[in-house]
């Protein structure tokens, strides 16, 4: 298996320096892209730089998806969402890569189309064409959908922006036809997810469009119903087997810059040298309280010994010369922490413990280990950060957490109480961390009593589900972003007194990123009307959001 993936990643790390363009100002055709184009080798470069592009996973991903969401924190430029502090050039890199990886997806789907042959590679281009769009689209709002790419005139430079409901409209069209496609007659070769396997993309297909039905239950609920239901009808994902995810390569980013597609690009990350990464408490808290079994699969405690702790390097716990002490720690201090969320690490947090400057000591193998106030929270486990990290695009548990939703609104009875799903969930979600992922199995492990006491002990269902969902999102922060606006869970205490919190938000939390600049620039006359009152404002729902504050805790 990883010989495979070490070939086809080499290949399509050199079918993008030929297919893909070096700048989507227009994001249309680049008149130096080839026009002839290879559906297998495209696909498989899709599949694995949409996760491996280490500049997009960190300026959007980490820096605002999971961190306004409150699920880490950092020093510096990891995190700008947890201050909401706004940097508009950040705002520039998912739109770019986005339209990027769309554009060779519809290259591919021009070529597959006049070969039937190539259908599946047809139907799996369009599959993940929805994907990318849905993350882009639920990430800006309204946005270039029905003339983007290649598919648009080459002399069209200013594409029209369409509304974000009439692009989920589509969505739905294009995922029952391209599950309608997929064809087991036909070869599907270069498959980094599936590995070929057609039926699974069908569930896949269907399971993403359960995914996009239930989004529309704020402002649509009669067509999340119907989609919803005809999607479970169709078959989606039954086991953890069928879980969306893509291996990667031992390929980390190089120190003069340059573009790495082939390893994660979170881990890509979080290995920088300079950058820092901790667990947010609001995520750690509900996980502490609630005796969560996978806390300690996830996060651990890790510092330098005393001689070695001159260099924050050296603590960070991607680095090999770090010691790993969550049991000491805990045994000496006696609770495990995230940092607090709305500061960033170099600042004290309200009601900070009176050593938050001063290091802290334990013992371990006979020598002093010394943690420094970066240091005091938990951090990613290092098996977790490694580099070849797969990637998650949709998993099995959050298929069952829709389930459970959708039993739990009445909609369907196709087998199963909600209760059920929601523990077929968080087992789920165990499993797809030890197996796909390669966590290290929790031995105390009781999950069945951790599902069953927090199912009875949360009154409302509904949250008791998201929640769920935002455990299960840690691996999937634009999904986590995104449930939270649609669900209103976690309910997050916005920040409003840092001094680099953007002002204009009125203490509420931001729900959307900023057009670009390239956007607001060059193609203003069709954005215009899609601005919130005129204004490129960070605080003003999607469509299928709808509210200004779901999801934000306003008690003093």
């Amino acid at each position: 298996m990883k010989t495979r993936l070490y070939t086809l990643i080499t290949l399509v790390c050199f079918i993008t320096i030929i297919t893909s363009c070096d700048d989507f100002n227009d994001i249309n055709v680049d008149p130096t892209t080839s026009t002839t184009a290879n559906p297998k080798t495209l696909i498989s470069k899709v599949q694995t730089s949409y996760s491996g592009d280490r500049e997009t996973q960190w300026r959007s991903l980490a820096a605002y998806h999971m961190s306004i969401t409150q699920m880490i924190s950092d020093g510096w430029t990891v995190s700008h969402g947890q201050a909401y502090k706004l940097d508009i050039s950040y705002m520039e890199y998912m739109w770019k890569s986005s339209y990027r990886e769309i554009n060779d997806l519809i290259l591919a789907i021009q070529e597959a189309e006049t070969n039937p042959d190539l259908v599946n590679y047809e139907a799996v281009a369009r599959i993940l064409k929805v994907m990318i769009f849905a993350q882009l689209t639920d990430s800006y709002g309204d946005l270039p959908y029905f003339e983007a790419g290649a598919q648009a005139e080459a002399d069209n430079l200013h594409p029209a922006y369409d509304n974000q409901e009439d692009i989920y409209n589509d969505f739905f069209i294009e995922l029952k036809e391209a599950a309608d496609q997929l064809d087991s007659s036909k070869s599907l070769e270069g498959d980094l997810i599936f590995n070929g396997d057609v039926d699974k993309w069908k569930k896949f297909a269907n399971s993403l469009r359960l995914r996009y039905a239930m989004r529309l239950v704020n402002v649509n609920i009669g067509k999340a119903e119907e989609e919803a239901v005809q999607a479970i009808a169709d078959g989606v994902m039954e086991s953890v087997d069928d879980t969306a995810a893509v291996e990667h390569g031992d390929y980390n980013v190089s120190t003069s810059g340059a573009t790495e597609i082939r390893g994660n690009g979170f881990s890509q990350v979080q290995n920088f040298s300079e950058e820092i990464i901790v667990a947010c408490d609001t995520y750690i808290s509900y996980m502490r309280e609630n005796n969560d079994p996978r806390m300690l699969m996830m996060f651990g405690m890790y510092a330098a010994y005393q001689e070695d702790a001159t260099s924050r390097y050296n603590s960070k716990s991607t680095t090999e010369t770090s010691v790993e002490i969550t049991q000491e720690y805990l045994a000496k201090y006696g609770i495990l922490e995230g940092y607090a969320p709305g500061y960033f690490l170099w600042e004290a947090p309200e009601n900070a413990p009176a050593d938050i400057w001063s290091p802290r000591y334990v013992e371990k193998d006979g020598k002093t280990v010394q943690i420094d106030k970066f240091f005091k929270s938990l951090q990613i486990r290092r098996n977790l950060t490694r580099i070849d990290l797969p990637s998650i695009y949709q998993s099995y548990s959050e298929v069952e957490l829709w389930l459970a939703e959708a039993v739990e609104r009445g909609w369907t009875s196709f087998g199963g109480d909600a209760k059920t799903h929601y523990k077929n969930a968080i087992f789920a979600n165990i499993d797809e961390l030890t197996n796909i992922l390669g966590a290290e199995p929790n031995l105390e492990l009781n999950a069945d009593d951790y599902a069953e006491n927090l199912w009875a002990n949360t009154p409302d269902k509904m949250e008791a589900i998201n929640m769920q969902h935002y455990m299960n999102n840690f691996y999937n922060g634009i999904e986590g972003f995104a449930n939270w606006r649609r669900s209103g869970y976690p309910k997050l205490k916005p920040t409003t007194d840092n001094a680099y919190t953007d002002q204009t938000l009125n203490g509420l939390i931001p729900r959307r990123l900023p057009y670009p600049n390239t956007e607001m620039n060059f193609n203003r006359e069709n954005l215009e009307a899609h601005l919130y009152d005129g204004v490129n404002f960070w605080g003003a729902p999607v469509w299928w959001d709808g509210s200004f504050n779901r999801g934000v805790d306003l008690s003093d």
